[in-house]
């Protein structure tokens, strides 16, 4: 993903050595299951995001490193809290620690791992007043995953589901971009620029997950097809296609009340629009990304992060 980037290629993986050192514990349980839940794979586009803006600054890994650990390790907490209320089996592959360990140490692992994020967070140095945006991501990503817990069987506005999935997704990528350019140094201006581009990189990441969600196959995803509609979920690409047809929203209520074929129902909302319209509000997501980008002073950083938002 970075390879044009050697500079920041060869910080990331060193960052992953130093990820895989920090999750240690005297308990060998609470060892082995994080490591298992931190290290089974993924991106690593929120830690990333984190080293890559503080690399356009005063950039210092002792500050920057710990940081980046805390956004991963947070990210891999509310995974797992996910995984317990969604009851999924798998992730990423792999069993979720609550299927391979049961629901009780699968929230003591979460809650550990949320209380090693905020040591690292102290580990970084920084200023309290530096530091809050990591706990008020928490608060939020509590209120839009209620919000949809609260929601299910619901179909939502437009407007209510991307206030959604910012809180949700969107204001972690936010927060870690944030985070990197405060422990950069960066000015205000470029602060609240990388935020913002955060946020808007988070909300298209999100809209995309739910477009793959309806298109894509349990192989290559590693979730079943249109999982979200199954659990009561109703995503974006379904919130269109019932606007476009009203009709639908009767079908859908009726497969939640268990009536009706999913599959059936899947290819009325390809036929309605919903991928399709979905696929337009993501690109007006992508489109301020580069918006935000363009605004900042060129740099490593800025270019790069120009680069991965082309993977929307």
């Amino acid at each position: 993903m970075w390879d044009n980037y050697p500079a920041i290629k060869a910080e990331l993986a060193a960052f992953e050595e130093y990820l895989a050192e920090k999750l240690s514990s005297r308990n060998e349980f609470l060892k082995t299951a994080c490591r298992s839940a931190v290290l089974s794979g993924g991106k690593r586009l929120r830690p990333a995001f984190t080293i890559i803006t503080a690399m356009s600054g005063n950039y210092r890994r002792e500050v920057v490193f710990p940081a980046a650990a805390s956004v991963e390790i947070l990210h891999t907490a509310t995974l797992i809290h996910d995984d317990i209320i969604d009851c999924a089996r798998t992730r990423r592959g792999q069993p979720t620690v609550s299927e391979k360990h049961g629901i009780n140490l699968a929230v003591y692992t979460g809650d550990y791992l949320l209380a090693k994020s905020l040591r690292l967070l102290v580990e970084t140095g920084l200023k309290p007043e530096r530091l809050d945006v990591l706990a008020r991501a928490v608060s939020m990503i509590c209120e839009g995953e209620i919000d949809q817990y609260l929601g299910k069987y619901e179909i939502a506005s437009v407007h209510v589901y991307l206030k959604r999935i910012m809180r949700k997704t969107g204001i972690l990528f936010s927060a870690a971009s944030l985070l990197g350019a405060k422990a950069g140094d960066l000015d205000e201006s470029s602060i609240k620029l990388f935020a913002r581009f955060g946020l808007s990189f988070g909300t298209a990441f999100q809209i995309k997950d739910d477009i793959l969600d309806m298109e894509s196959s349990e192989r290559v995803e590693g979730k079943p097809v249109i999982n979200d509609l199954k659990e009561g979920i109703v995503t974006l690409p379904v919130i269109f296609a019932v606007r476009n047809n009203p009709e639908l929203k009767g079908e859908i209520e009726g497969f939640f009340d268990g009536k009706g074929d999913v599959r059936e129902i899947l290819k009325q909302v390809s036929s309605s629009g919903g991928p399709k319209d979905s696929q337009a509000l993501k690109q007006k997501y992508v489109e301020r990304c580069r918006k935000y980008l363009s605004l900042l002073p060129d740099s490593i950083a800025a270019r790069a992060l120009a680069e991965i938002t082309e993977w929307l």
